[in-house]
This record gives C-alpha cells, structure tokens and sequence, in this order.
C-alpha cells in the first residue's frame, strides 16, 4: 500500500516497497488508525507527535487509510504542532473499524 509517485525518483519507489516488506508501513498504519480512532480531529503533525512516528510517517499513512475507507478528512485548523492551517483526521465509522482488544485492523 505503501507508494511513490510516478515522477519519484527510483529511490522513493525501492523505499515503499521496502516499507511494506519490512512491515513498517502497517505498523505505522496501525498507530495512525489507532490513534484517530482514540482521538479524531488530529492533524497528521499531532497524530505523529501523540504516537512518537517521525514527523512525516502520518501524512503519507493517513491517505493510504482513507484510501481503504477507514479515515476520512475534517476540516481545516490550526496545528498546535506546526501553528499552519492542516487536515484533521476521522474515522469513516469507529464502531465498524474498531479492533477488539488484542486484534488488528487489515487496512
């Protein structure tokens, strides 16, 4: 799931496939995930600061997510992290996407 552009560079296209080979990719998507479900609302830069991803990790997952349904895009406010206008992040339907204790969601 994990993508480059097809203007990028080789480098950008070996690195997402080795994000989704290593794991990284759904391991990062499943913070993400957890995290808006946890506490909709969130910028990618709030989201990454709450789960301790490096800075750009949520704003490339958080489109993945919404690409398989399960996130969705609010409106537009202040980040408290970066103080610039940014996407807030929702579920599509939390009680639908919601892991039971110990599972995981297949994004």
């Amino acid at each position: 799931m994990a993508r480059a552009r097809r203007t990028d560079p080789l480098t950008s296209h070996q690195a997402a496939a080795e994000a989704e080979a290593s794991g990284r990719a759904h391991a990062q998507r499943q913070l993400c995930l957890a995290e808006v479900l946890k506490n909709p609302g969130k910028t990618a830069a709030e989201i990454a600061v709450a789960t301790g991803l490096e800075r750009h990790a949520p704003s490339r997952r958080l489109p993945e997510l919404r690409e398989a349904g399960l996130v969705t895009n609010g409106r537009s406010r202040i980040c408290a992290v970066t103080g610039r206008l940014s996407i807030t992040w929702f579920p599509v339907a939390a009680s639908a996407h919601a892991p039971a204790s110990g599972q995981e969601v297949q994004p």
